[in-house]
This record gives C-alpha cells, sequence and structure tokens, in this order.
C-alpha cells in the first residue's frame, strides 16, 4: 500500500534533515504505531506520506514516496485524497465550516460524491464517533476534544483506504479517547482499513498495532511486532506507562496492559500500609463562590462552583470534553468578564483588578498554543512579555529555554516546531513572568512521556517557590503523580475534590495507571510510590 524508499527531507531553511534515509514498506490492512520524542520526524512522515511534503511546506527532498505502486508524484491531487486521509494534530487547522454537518460534508463535496451517499456517510461516522447529540451545535461552540472527533469524522467520512492520524487523542477525555481508538481499531479490523498512527496516549495504541515504528532525529531506530517488545525492552523507551512502571521496577519481561500487569503481581504479598507524602496547605490565595455562568438563557455552562486554591499547591481539574473546565479557566484570567458570583484573588474582588494586576498575578497557557506565536524566534517568543515589564536578562531566559528543553532550537521560528515542542514554547512564554497564579489547558498536549516528566518536576518546582498551579487535563497519570489536590467536573458542576489520592485512587476511569495495577491491594496514584512497591514485592 506504501512504500518508501531512501526518503531524507530538509524543511526550508534549515541545515538539519527533519527525515533521514527513511525505507519503510506499509501493506493493506496493516495498523503501524509511530512513536519517538518530539520533533523526531513522525509528523514528518505523515506529511510524505500524504503529499504535503513539499508541495505545501516546500524544502528540498530525495528519494521516492510510492501509494499502491505509484509515485506520488504521479498521482492527481483527487485520486490521492480519495486513497489517503490525514487527520492533523490541530483539529483547528483543520475547520472550513462554521456548522457540524457542513464540515463533516466539505471533503466529500471535493470528491464530487453524490449527495446520497454523503447524507448517508454522515449518518453513519455521527455514529461512529457519537457526535449526534452536537450535530446542530456551531463548531465554535463545542469544546476541543469534540472539535477533533468532528475532524476525524469529516476524514473517514471520505471512506480512503489509507488513514493518517496525527496524535488524534491529544485533546480527548479518557473516555472520548478509547472511544476514537476503538472507532480506529474498528476500521482496521472490521474494515481493513490500512492505519498508521502518531500518538504520545501508548496506553492503548500499543495493543492495537501490527507494528511499532520508534523514530529518533528523523530516523526509524526499530520496526518491531508488539509481540517482540520484551526482545528489544533495552533499547526501547517510548512504552505504554504500565510497560515503563515495570521496566523501571527492573522487570525483565513487562506487560502492555494492566490485564497483563495484575496477573504478575496476583500472589504477590503487597503491603498494605504505605509512606505519606500528602502536603496540607494553610495559605488560600483565591476564593471561587457560587460561581454561575451561561452563554445563552438558561443554558448554564457553570453552576454553584465552590472550590479554595492555596499558596504551593497544584490543583488538576479534569472531566469530560464540554464539562466547563476551559470557561471555568477564562473567568478566572478575564477572558469572560461577565458571571454571577464571587471570585476573591489575594483577598481582592478578582473585578477590581486592572489588566496589568490580573496579568501578574494570574499566567494564562490557552488550549491552542499557536494562539501565542507572534514574534520570528523562539528566543524572541519567551523574551517579548520579559521586554513588556522591563525585566530582560539573557541569563534567566536561556536557563529556561534550557529547562523546557528549547534551547538547542531557539533560533527557529515557532510555527516551524513539533506538536510537542510548540506546546512546550507556550509554557515556558506563560511560566517566564513567574505569575503567582499559573492556569496551564492541556499543558500535555502532543508531549512525549520524558518532556511530560520535565514539565511535571518544574511545576513542582515552580509550586515550592509559594506560587499556585491549576492543570485542567485528560491526563490521569500526569494529575497522580504531581497534583497535590484534584477536581472533577461533570456538567458545569464540580462532583468531587480534595487530595488527589483520594479522588483517583478508586476513580473508575479517571484513575491512574498505577491505581489500576493495585486496585484493592494498596492506595496509591503516584508512578513513583508504584515503583517502589514493586521493587519491594518482587525478587529479580
Amino acid at each position: 500500500m506504501i512504500k518508501i524508499k531512501d526518503l531524507t527531507y530538509y524543511y526550508p531553511e534549515t541545515s538539519r534533515p527533519a527525515l533521514e534515509n527513511i525505507n519503510l514498506t506499509i501493506n493493506e490492512g496493516d495498523f503501524v504505531l509511530i512513536v519517538g520524542p518530539s520533533g523526531c520526524g513522525k509528523s514528518t512522515i505523515l506529511r510524505a506520506i500524504n503529499g504535503l511534503i513539499p508541495n505545501f511546506y516546500g524544502g528540498k527532498i530525495k528519494g521516492e514516496v510510492l501509494v499502491k505502486n505509484k509515485n506520488i508524484k504521479d498521482i492527481s491531487k483527487k485520486e490521492l485524497f480519495k486513497t489517503v486521509g490525514f487527520i492533523f494534530q490541530d483539529p483547528e487547522k483543520q475547520s472550513v465550516y462554521n456548522t457540524i454537518e457542513r464540515e463533516i460534508a466539505f471533503g466529500m463535496e471535493n470528491l464530487n460524491m453524490d449527495i446520497t451517499r454523503m447524507k448517508k456517510n454522515i449518518a453513519e461516522v455521527s455514529n461512529l464517533f457519537n457526535l449526534d447529540f452536537i450535530k446542530e451545535k456551531s463548531i465554535n461552540n463545542i469544546s476541543g476534544g469534540e472539535r477533533q472527533k468532528v475532524e476525524i469524522a469529516s476524514v473517514v467520512a471520505m471512506d480512503p483506504e489509507v488513514i493518517l492520524l496525527d496524535e488524534p487523542t491529544s485533546q480527548l477525555d479518557p473516555i472520548s479517547a478509547d472511544e476514537i481508538l476503538n472507532a480506529i481499531n474498528k476500521l482496521n479490523k472490521d474494515m481493513g482499513k490500512t492505519i498508521i498512527l502518531v500518538e504520545q496516549r501508548l496506553d492503548k495504541s500499543f495493543d492495537m498495532a501490527d507494528k511499532i515504528l520508534i523514530m529518533q532525529n528523523g530516523r526509524i531506530t526499530n520496526e518491531i511486532g508488539k509481540d517482540e517488545i520484551n526482545i528489544y525492552i533495552d533499547k526501547i523507551n517510548f512504552l505504554p506507562k504500565v510497560s515503563i512502571i515495570f521496566k523501571e521496577a527492573g522487570f525483565k519481561a513487562v506487560p502492555l496492559n494492566i490485564k497483563e500487569a495484575k496477573k504478575i503481581i496476583a500472589n504477590k504479598n503487597v503491603p498494605n500500609k504505605r509512606d505519606s507524602n500528602i502536603k496540607s496547605f494553610k495559605d488560600e490565595i483565591l476564593k471561587v463562590e457560587d460561581l454561575y455562568f451561561e452563554y445563552s438563557p438558561n443554558r448554564p455552562i457553570l453552576k454553584n462552583i465552590n472550590f479554595n486554591l492555596h499558596k504551593g499547591e497544584v490543583l488538576g481539574i479534569m472531566g469530560h470534553n464540554g464539562a466547563g473546565k476551559t470557561t471555568l479557566s477564562k473567568i478566572l484570567v478575564g477572558l469572560i468578564k461577565k458571571f454571577k458570583g464571587k471570585i476573591i484573588l489575594n483577598g481582592k474582588e478578582i473585578e477590581r483588578l486592572n489588566d496589568v494586576e490580573r496579568v501578574k498575578s494570574i499566567g494564562y497557557l490557552a488550549q491552542n498554543p499557536t494562539l501565542y506565536f507572534g514574534r520570528d524566534t523562539v528566543f524572541d517568543e519567551v523574551s517579548y512579555s520579559l521586554r513588556n515589564i522591563g525585566d530582560f536578562d539573557r541569563e534567566k531566559l536561556i536557563e529556561l529555554l534550557k529547562k523546557f528543553d528549547l534551547y538547542g532550537i531557539m533560533d527557529k521560528n515557532p510555527r516551524d516546531l513539533s506538536g510537542g515542542q510548540k506546546q512546550r514554547l507556550a509554557i515556558a512564554c506563560t511560566v517566564v513572568t513567574k505569575p503567582d497564579i499559573l492556569i496551564l489547558d492541556e499543558p500535555t498536549r502532543g508531549i512525549d512521556i520524558y518532556h511530560k516528566i520535565e514539565i511535571g518536576n518544574f511545576i513542582k518546582e515552580y509550586a515550592s517557590l509559594g506560587k499556585s498551579v491549576i492543570i485542567i487535563t485528560h491526563d490521569s497519570d500526569f494529575v497522580g503523580d504531581f497534583c497535590d489536590s484534584t477536581m472533577i467536573m461533570h456538567q458545569g458542576e464540580i462532583v468531587a475534590h480534595g487530595k488527589t489520592l483520594d479522588i483517583l485512587y478508586d476513580a473508575i476511569y479517571y484513575s491512574p495507571q498505577i491505581s489500576r495495577i493495585f486496585k484493592d491491594k494498596i492506595k496509591v496514584v503516584n508512578s513513583k510510590e508504584g515503583i517502589e512497591i514493586l521493587k519491594r514485592i518482587t525478587n529479580y
């Protein structure tokens, strides 16, 4: 179905290849998973297969890409789009229409598909991706995760033979992510579609794939089947969370899912006590009382919201797509000003703060990192805020760039970065002014597992200075590892709020991987603590 021969590619004005000497064969019906660190070339391979490089991005290319034994250069755009469908990393880049059904129909219209078939396909993909309950809404009035599902549906509706997916679950809550991955698996197993998936959320996709490609610095370093994982275990760093936990605990054969993990410890003596590392906090910095908000009359988005945030506290906010999490953050930072209730920041009602005071007090990372970029280089982007407040210090700025692994790319244009690199840059832009409260909306979106740990460590370090952090995320493992307290929202209300250990350990779908491994044996949500428990209960 796909054959790549000796492919090397340079983006415009770069001296380092984004892809180097790629040779790859993908057969009809294969499910291929591509993993590796941010910026290693995963997305670029997808762009090569659907002709975006060099046709759209420009640059220098050598080698061949063949689709169904025809060189991609000799295939018409219409024929290529009929064969290869592409879901982008950022759903915002893929939207054309404001209404959901028109958006799903757009690709089919471009293929000149007959109206009867179009209607049938819209109905089928709406059912497949659970979109019927939002199909009357405007694209601009649905959550980022819902928008992502719409864009996936719009490509599947075109019925291509090959479907390329660039981090399709990055903005989805755990339930929606499972729905998407199950639908993708169904497209492969039941309908014979060839699937090429780039994904950082590996816990389920690893188990689905027939073949796993591991990339580093623009090259494919390993090409393995999932049944060969334990043969290469010492050479593979990008694994499902459960596999990494067992690998770091010293196991030579690692599980790929929770079912396998539970079998391994089924007959082990697990201690029923654990050392408590739970912090307590005294000094309140933010108080929210009886918050209510609606976009349209009698359709509340937020209702009866009450909570406190303390100095030094890291609060994780979780909930399904559309639960009101992002709306709450926009109210806190002043992007939405008309609401009912009270918000008190450092003892002062938030409406009484001017914009400068609020910006200094609360830093905000929105879901879409590209909203932050207007300068020509990474260095200029991060230094922009500091120059505005007259606090530019080159040495401190360089230190921050190194902390977020941006130093080596500080002269690149922000829009030329990978999704994970853009996300790290946006976080750096947000924290550079050192606000009292940092609100990060989906900070781990598109981030590989190792950069994720670095970001989490930075957040804990930031909180140790007496700063407060609110993390809006669908990443239960990240919350379990780095958040002191957790709030779960549902349909605009807080349904649970307390210490992370108490909230997540016995959660059904929001529990971290480590909690599921030790379910009913010991109460734990933190991966490091779980690894230490595994080390104690097993002799190697």
